[in-house]
């Protein structure tokens, strides 16, 4: 009796293993044709690449440990989001009203606080997120546009790369606005002339200067684009559309401006800074600050003194530039070589921590990161400068790429004059070089391989 007992225990756990490998083949088949369904529509280098980028930039921040803010543009996005969630408005951490940022990271961190509780490091995961998208964005961008192989590249390089990587630390714009950059020239890339997808177009710049006010001059860019295939009639429709839906976005700002401030803000303040650093008698081509007790002069009331101080300010920086032509050709080299300093500068926003405080990253490792960092981006530097005469004509007939090089002559115009030069302004054109570099280095190593 325990004999067949035993065999029919034997004949049972058989008759199990043989329906555990079924179970095991058939998911094995699923699995394969998930994978095969994924390569033919083209998502497995995306999805590997968003999940090395969202890897490194989560790694980076929760190994940079900071607790406490400095006063600078991190302080001033955090008090702003913290006061929203709390039903204050904009408000900076000395009181009253402000209108010194455009609203949009502010929103979107308050939106993260709302859920996460007021914790800096859940906005530094946002910003992680958001630039893992900006990966994937690319690569469907440098796909439409040149080939697989090159926007795989271009994946890899963008979520490698050191500066962007760190920048997602910082609660500052700089993430977000480079990733919506490269969602405005992904919809130029898929566009077609229909009202939905000028629409978009138009949201998407109006938000953009919704975030930073630079944004503006977005633009431009569909102009350059329909240009040269719209008869004029066309052309005057098509970009008045994306105007018009572009002006809409900014106008809860701007009335909400008019309303608390008493003033026609359709951005922030703070271009009226940004304007004097680059135009002042102690311009350096990088940032300098007015002088210590500049602000005394104008009235202690808010929002008063803030729309006082940027009346004077761009005053003073217009009026410099007109009396001093020599001296402003003199600074547009020094504002450039100060656009191109190289990332591990970024470790002035990391390490910025009140007096007394350890700094989140050890001299050692900002040393050693920092070398890391800097070789990174000259070499792309370097290869984007190369790549952008090699490739030639062919390479900047088509639409995008003439936006992409509109978008080069534009940042030069304000960082190299308007404004001044800081590394930070340059992320958001990093994907941009990645672009170029990319497609020069795919189409030297295929003319090797061919001659091979």
């Amino acid at each position: 009796m325990s004999t067949v007992a035993s065999t029919g225990t034997r004949t049972g756990t058989n008759a199990g293993r043989r329906a555990a490998i079924s179970l095991v083949r058939s998911a094995r088949r699923r699995l394969s044709t998930v994978g095969h369904a994924v390569d033919r529509h083209r998502w497995g280098p995306h999805l590997a690449a968003f999940a090395l980028a969202l890897m490194l930039r989560v790694a980076w921040v929760l190994w940079v440990d900071r607790t406490e803010f400095v006063l600078n543009d991190t302080l001033m996005y955090h008090t702003n989001a913290q006061s929203i969630v709390a039903g204050g408005g904009f408000r900076p951490p000395w009181g009253g009203v402000s209108a010194q940022w455009p609203p949009g990271y502010s929103l979107v961190l308050a939106g993260v606080y709302a859920v996460a509780g007021v914790r800096p490091q859940a906005g530094e995961v946002l910003n992680a997120v958001v630039g893992a998208v900006g990966v994937v964005l690319l690569m469907m961008l440098v796909e439409r546009i040149v080939n697989r192989r090159t926007a795989i590249v271009a994946g890899v390089a963008l979520a490698v790369m050191p500066g962007p990587i760190m920048w997602t630390d910082v609660l500052v714009s700089e993430t977000l606005f480079t990733t919506m950059f490269i969602g405005l020239f992904v919809l130029l890339a898929y566009a077609e002339p229909t009202p939905g997808w000028l629409v978009s177009i138009g949201l998407l710049i109006g938000l953009g200067a919704n975030v930073r006010g630079e944004a503006m001059v977005w633009g431009l860019l569909p102009i350059v684009f329909f240009w040269p295939t719209s008869t004029r009639p066309e052309l005057v429709k098509r970009v008045g559309l994306i105007a018009v839906v572009a002006i809409a976005t900014l106008l809860p700002w701007t009335i909400r401006n008019v309303v608390v401030m008493d003033a026609f803000l359709p951005t922030g303040t703070n271009a009226s800074h940004t304007l004097w650093a680059g135009h002042n008698p102690a311009a350096t081509g990088g940032q300098v600050y007015p002088p210590p007790g500049y602000e005394d002069q104008f009235s202690s009331e808010s929002p008063a003194r803030e729309l006082q101080s940027s009346k004077a300010l761009r005053s003073e920086a217009i009026d410099f530039m007109f009396s001093n032509p020599l001296r402003e050709l003199e600074l547009v080299p020094l504002k450039l070589i100060h656009l191109n300093r190289g990332d591990s500068y970024i470790f002035d926003w990391v390490n910025a921590v009140p007096p007394g405080v350890a700094p989140p990253v050890s001299a050692i490792d900002v040393e050693r990161i920092g070398v890391l960092a800097d070789a990174a981006y000259f070499a792309l530097l370097a290869f984007t400068i190369f790549g952008s005469a090699v490739l030639g004509r062919g390479f900047w007939r088509r639409p995008v790429t003439r936006c992409i090089g509109a978008s080069f002559v534009t940042a030069l115009f304000l960082y190299g004059f308007l404004y001044y030069g800081n590394y930070r302004y340059r992320l958001a054109y990093e994907p941009l070089m990645i672009v170029v570099a990319a497609t020069f280095a795919t189409q030297a190593c295929s003319q090797r391989e061919r001659h091979q």
